[in-house]
């Protein structure tokens, strides 16, 4: 989860959004999307636990990693830094740094390949408390980074090597999982 979400879209918001306002107020709106999402994703996960054959699950959990792993590899279009600033400007007029990082947060990450790891890892271990907590530790911690030190990050490690070493994680967990 945390290598998966170094150099995300998300971190790179809260790393613009705190250059601009500090890290604190950025990184608690944040933590607390994050915390809202992981409880919704570990709840759907706790689901399909219950819904799903373990066999069936195993597969599923596999090929979702892989299906990550091969999409974080594809190239991609990266916004414009003139787009990303315009997306955040429209909900920066109607809030402040921290709603503002809550609301980009959770449009942003619902449905994505960390939020969809944890319905997985959930479905997979039946052990919702404990992969929460390291689900949302693991976020905390990606988005305090990209709070704190994003900048050197950005200008130290090329994006699209984070996406790489993320993808080929992720197909590697894949892999693991069928045995």
């Amino acid at each position: 989860m945390f290598v998966a979400e170094l150099g995300d879209k998300t971190q790179i918001v809260i790393l613009t959004l705190s250059a601009k306002h500090g890290f604190k107020r950025v990184f608690l709106g944040a933590a607390a999307a994050f915390t809202i999402l992981n409880v919704l994703a570990v709840s759907i996960g706790v689901l399909v636990y219950e819904l799903i054959p373990e066999t069936a699950l195993k597969y599923a959990v596999s090929a979702i990693f892989i299906v990550f792993g091969i999409l974080a590899l594809l190239p991609r279009k990266e916004k414009t830094e003139e787009e990303e600033e315009e997306e955040e400007g429209k909900l920066k007029r109607r809030h402040g740094p921290m709603i503002t990082a809550f609301l980009l947060v959770c449009l942003m990450e619902l449905g994505d390949k960390t939020q969809l790891s944890l319905v997985a890892l959930t479905a997979k271990y039946s052990q919702p408390v404990f992969v929460f907590a390291g689900g949302t530790l693991a976020l905390w911690a990606t988005s305090l980074i990209g709070a704190l030190v994003g900048t050197f990050l950005g200008k130290s490690i090329p994006r699209v090597w984070i996406h790489r070493a993320s993808g080929v994680i992720f197909i590697a967990f894949g892999i693991i999982n069928l045995f």
